[in-house]
């Protein structure tokens, strides 16, 4: 069978992909600097916008190194993790017609394996949670990897924000023992830094609070019954990834506030048997360094 030629096909493809690679990396890093000027405000959004479309240029630019569909499909298929019964049916890449038909296969495919693996076993059931009113409107859920320390060892999150009924509710998404093992202290200071950094946007005026002692002097009384209060709208929630037989799990956590920063995270604070349906889409997308490093294989618009 004749393979069909894919039309999206570049002769300079690699030329193409580098040019998008940089782009993104550099829309990534805008997006950094407006998450720390702001998550949620206008120029935030704006940076995810120019992020979407750096995005999406990366994904078609891709695409554009395959002569063939074939050789597309292939290329994706190679791309799903192993069935866990070891048995797996592998299409006629020839018979493809068109890009759009391969991405629905190779979905489906994915399924399918995860249906049969302990990965999908060990999944949360989809759906909002009894009684929580966060996350659940998808058009005001706002989501976005972010790199918390240094680029060679800090952490790498998905942080998803949502405003709702006047608090802030904020999750950090990540995978097991990505922490390291003092995954306490460094929640409390990630949750710090973001509650800080939305307090600024909310009240500029609050910097003195944050300043070494600020938040005991006398003379910032005031600010700090107005920090506290801004303190106290913000709720953070953790969301452990599935990983190697460890159970996906989504949890409220409490914590104390001492004037300028959270302690005492207390992680049992709620565990919820579902996951919203904007935390599964967010924990679906890939995280900058597997973008900008070239190890995922996206579909146009991914």
């Amino acid at each position: 069978m004749a393979e069909h030629a894919n039309p999206h096909y570049d002769p300079d493809w690699a030329g193409r992909i580098a040019t998008a690679e940089a782009y993104y990396a550099r829309a990534q890093m805008l997006c950094d600097a407006a998450m720390a000027a702001g998550f949620g405000s206008p120029r935030h959004r704006a940076a995810l916008d120019r992020l979407t479309a750096a995005k999406n240029e990366l994904a078609a630019a891709r695409l554009s190194q395959f002569r063939s569909i074939a050789e597309y499909a292939a290329r994706r298929f190679a791309t799903l993790e192993d069935a866990g019964d070891g048995f797996a049916v592998i299409p006629d890449f020839a018979a493809f017609t068109s890009i759009a038909e391969v991405d629905e296969a190779c979905e489906r495919a994915a399924q399918h394996r995860r249906e049969g693996s302990l990965e999908y076993k060990t999944r949360l059931p989809t759906g909002q949670p009894h009684g929580l009113a966060a996350f659940a409107e998808k058009t005001t859920v706002i989501s976005t990897w972010r790199r918390f320390g240094p680029v060679d060892t800090g952490i790498e999150c998905m942080v998803t924000f949502h405003e709702t009924a006047g608090r802030y509710h904020i999750c950090l998404a990540h995978g097991w023992g990505s922490l390291r093992h003092n995954s306490n202290e460094i929640f409390r200071r990630i949750a710090t830094q973001l509650a800080r950094e939305s307090i600024m946007l909310l009240r500029p005026a609050a910097a003195p609070v944050f300043r070494p002692d600020g938040h005991r002097q006398a003379q910032n009384r005031d600010l700090i019954r107005e920090v506290n209060a801004l303190a106290a709208s913000f709720q953070f929630y953790r969301h452990l990834l599935p990983d190697r037989g460890l159970r996906e799990q989504f949890s409220r956590v409490d914590m104390g506030w001492d004037g300028a920063s959270f302690y005492d995270p207390d992680w049992s604070a709620a565990v919820y048997a579902t996951l919203p349906e904007a935390l599964r889409a967010a924990a679906a997308t890939p995280a900058p360094t597997q973008l900008t490093h070239g190890t995922a294989v996206l579909a146009p618009g991914g």
